[in-house]
């Protein structure tokens, strides 16, 4: 099997294995107080759809790009770590009723994606700008987590 399909078949696992254990439609979620300024709700699972393509098509240009050993394992692992935490982020939040988990989990994914974005740069500029969608849309979605916290006290675990 080439290895483009395994990495897109690792992303598919991964973004629908945290969907699939997870429902943001559960009351404890719904209930929470939200923003004002919040009117795009209905837009976050494509803007997700469309940050994890991209994700998995940068990994996939790396991978490709650097097909002389040694492969680029370490990056491969960095692409697999922002997954795991994105993915995290929902059952986090959702199960375990944690919004700072959550604040944690998606903080350091993005933190990750921008170093993650340097470190491909000189392999892939294209690479690179895959993870634009996720740099402009982790902070939102950070600084959206912190203001659910200061709406919700209650909430806080």
């Amino acid at each position: 099997m080439k290895a483009r399909w395994i990495i897109i078949v690792i992303s598919a696992a991964v973004f629908f294995g945290g969907n699939l254990f997870t429902s943001l439609r559960d009351p404890w979620f719904q209930n929470l107080q939200r923003p004002d300024w919040l009117t795009f709700e209905f837009l976050i699972p494509f803007i997700w759809t469309l940050i994890w393509i991209c994700l998995t098509i940068s990994a996939i240009l790396v991978w490709e790009k650097s097909s002389k050993p040694p492969h680029p394992w370490l990056l491969m692992g960095m692409y697999v770590a922002i997954a795991l935490l994105t993915s995290a982020y929902s059952p986090i939040v959702v199960e375990l009723r944690s919004l700072i988990g959550g604040l944690i989990v998606g903080g350091l994914a993005t933190i990750l994606v921008y170093i993650l974005a340097f470190l491909v740069k000189p392999i892939s500029q294209t690479a690179s700008w895959l993870f634009l969608p996720y740099a402009l849309w982790g902070p939102i979605g950070t600084y959206l987590t912190w203001v659910l916290i200061q709406l919700n006290p209650g909430a806080v675990s």
